[in-house]
């Protein structure tokens, strides 16, 4: 077994086990890491609705408000029927964040029915309504509170090993690197959540906390740097630098390159022809 457990591998086997979805939140509520990503085919029908969409936020919210309250784990059910658990995260004694487990029916005979008819105002489409209850999983009681149990556990494992913050105090280098290998490609905010489970909020906090600059600030300096060395020690040209550098428009490369330069793309080439290269 490798030495190092990450978040991401927690969550994935508590997915697993359970056939539920796992993620993390930190305290402003937002989340930051989930396994699976998408949510299922029930939430994210209710969730096309802006209503329904505020009323599974504000339960979500209310859970974490209890579980303030408790400082232990919260099981209940969701306004849409659902089951879901919270648990408290915790390093050094100071709350930072919360593990929840959601998205799953117990057997109860109307259970079904009565997700059913809570998500229906929201959705008025029965026959897509019908196929995603189908896809939502169903555990009896025994084994709902079992994986609740694990999720304790795994709870604890992250309160003790302070893996949170190290997740967190690793989230900005992580991003930094991902930009520094992959400039030349497109790169959307969009994408680096994705990438690395995380909020847009968390995103940009912890990047620009470190480092004291934006990401697409950053982005757009690393790739006018990989420009000045094309312009500087190859023939290629203007249009494919552009490219190369991970630009679109040759026009916004060169108006980005004029702002960092203060001179054109080609008065930079010509200026390292004739050795009078001007220090930025």
């Amino acid at each position: 077994m490798s030495a190092e457990i990450t978040l991401e591998r927690i969550l994935k086997e508590l997915y697993n086990i359970s056939g539920f979805r796992i993620s993390i939140y930190d305290t402003e509520f937002n989340e930051i890491i989930a396994y699976p990503q998408k949510l299922s085919c029930y939430c994210s029908l209710i969730q096309e609705s802006p209503e329904g969409k505020q009323k599974c936020v504000q339960n979500d919210i209310n859970a974490f408000e209890k579980v303030q309250t408790l400082k232990n784990v919260y099981i209940y059910k969701c306004h849409f029927g659902l089951c879901e658990a919270v648990t408290p995260l915790y390093s050094f004694d100071t709350l930072t964040g919360y593990l929840m487990m959601g998205q799953y029916l117990d057997d109860d005979s109307e259970s079904m029915n009565n997700a059913f008819y809570a998500a229906f105002p929201y959705t008025k489409d029965k026959n897509r309504l019908s196929e995603a209850l189908k896809q939502v999983p169903v555990s009896s009681k025994e084994t709902i509170q079992s994986v609740i149990t694990i999720m304790n556990v795994c709870a604890q494992y992250i309160t003790l090993s302070n893996r949170l913050n190290h997740q967190k105090q690793d989230l900005a280098m992580k991003i930094k690197e991902y930009l520094d290998i992959n400039y030349s490609r497109k790169i959307t905010i969009d994408l680096l959540c994705s990438h690395f489970f995380c909020s847009k909020s968390t995103l940009h906090t912890h990047f620009k906390a470190k480092f004291h600059k934006g990401i697409n600030q950053y982005l757009t300096e690393i790739r006018i740097q990989h420009g000045e060395n094309y312009l500087r020690n190859s023939k290629k040209t203007i249009g494919e630098i552009t490219s190369l550098c991970g630009f679109t428009d040759q026009n916004y490369f060169t108006k980005a390159f004029t702002k960092h330069k203060n001179m054109s793309p080609t008065e930079f080439r010509k200026s390292c022809e004739t050795g009078n290269e001007i220090a930025n």
